[in-house]
């Protein structure tokens, strides 16, 4: 077996270690100092005590870094954790990441009990989180109190996630995760038995029960849990939310985490702002609410919130996003290939930055016809066409508000 560092020890010439600072099926962390910056960091190493074998530990730790260095390529994110570097020495990989200064937030019911407002804080943080990674095409799928640290803000108690060895991507699959209990949303709890999609609806589920786990100290194994059934005194919106994101039918819930955090800043339950897409050469219809990314559906990866089939795979598992702010809807790309809005002045490229860089890549010039780089985002109209890849393509909405 490869030989791990302990305490006291300098790994890769550069970071000594500390004290440990946990462990789990698949990693181990010590607290440690970056000798080249003074810094404190954390460095993580795959945990070859645990239970689960070498193979399967040195995936799911492959896995956690993959995800991460994803995180940090799309700019990272304030309730992330950060990774700082990645290497390996002597036939043993690490990952060196941001060391948080904070506890488990499974601690925070034994230390007194959440002021309802603290909760709805960090129901905004980790919404806003999630969010981010759906955007990127990522499904966290692994939120439970012990993967969530609490650590103080510019006065604001904020949380960070801190374990992404279960998380999954479009590159990386739909596969077993190590959500316990309640925490485990059904599409998830019995991805064995049926075929259920999972999605950023899963991650809503979680947030719902970790709220609810800060209102009442304990979280029951049930769906669509109000937590004025079990004693919880609390604002109407704030129980209409929990119980809202915790319905067992993924339909019921908010479709994504945007929609989630929009009812928890306004302190308001009723469901968002909503749009339709309706395909131009079929039948069907697509209600559209802000957060939600449309892409192709793709069985080995998580779904985006409205999938379309596309056997060329042109179009990317997560295309678009559509944002709503200030009564306007706005698309964002996030495609290789581009997306296309028909408006007025005829068709209008959207091209996200990795799409720009991949037509530079292969020698094309990613400047549209009038010699303007196309923009990322472009603002919606009702009755305008979205064309996914191509106008030829054979994949046309038109947008209703």
């Amino acid at each position: 077996m490869t030989a791990v560092p302990a305490t006291g020890e300098t790994l890769a010439g550069r970071y000594r270690l500390g004290e440990k600072a946990g462990a789990g099926g698949f990693a181990v962390a010590y607290e440690a100092v970056d000798t080249e910056t003074g810094e404190t960091v954390a460095v993580k190493y795959p945990n070859y005590d645990s239970s689960n074998s070498t193979a399967v530990v040195e995936q799911y730790f492959e896995t956690e870094a993959d995800l991460l260095e994803t995180v940090e390529a799309a700019g990272g994110h304030p309730n992330i954790m950060s990774l700082l570097d990645r290497g390996e020495v002597d036939g043993l990989p690490y990952l060196v990441v941001e060391f948080v200064d904070g506890y488990e937030l499974d601690e925070a019911i034994d230390r007194t009990d959440v002021p309802e407002e603290e909760v709805r804080q960090v129901g905004v943080a980790l919404c806003g989180a999630m969010a981010f990674l759906h955007g990127n095409e990522i499904v966290y799928r692994d939120l439970k109190p012990d993967n969530v640290m609490l650590t103080e803000r510019d006065g604001l108690v904020t949380p960070i996630l801190i374990d992404f060895n279960t998380a999954t991507s479009a590159a990386g699959g739909v596969g077993e995760t190590t959500i316990l209990g309640p925490y485990k949303p059904p599409e998830v709890a019995e991805a064995t038995e049926t075929d259920a999609r999972q999605g950023p609806w899963s991650d809503v589920y979680s947030i719902g029960k970790i709220l609810l786990f800060l209102l009442r100290g304990a979280v029951p194994h049930k769906d669509g849990v109000d937590p004025r059934d079990f004693g919880v005194d609390c604002e109407p919106y704030l129980a209409e939310t929990v119980e809202k994101a915790t319905r067992s039918d993924p339909d019921e819930r908010y479709r994504n985490a945007t929609a989630m955090e929009r009812v928890l800043r306004e302190r308001d339950s009723t469901p968002p702002p909503s749009a339709s897409l309706v395909r131009q050469d079929g039948d069907e219809e697509y209600s559209v609410y802000p957060g939600d990314t449309l892409g192709r559906r793709d069985a080995a990866g998580p779904a985006p919130s409205i999938a379309v089939r596309d056997e060329e795979e042109y179009v990317s598992t997560v295309q678009v996003q559509f944002e709503y702010e200030d009564g306007g809807w706005r698309l964002r790309d996030s495609s290789l290939n581009g997306t296309y809005v028909q408006t007025g002045d005829g068709w209008q490229r959207v091209l996200c930055a990795a799409g720009r860089e991949r037509l530079q890549r292969q020698g094309e010039d990613p400047t549209d016809r009038h010699g303007f780089v196309p923009p990322e985002s472009y603002e919606l109209s009702d009755g305008d066409l979205v064309a996914l890849v191509h106008p030829s393509y054979g994949l046309t909405f038109q947008f209703r508000t």
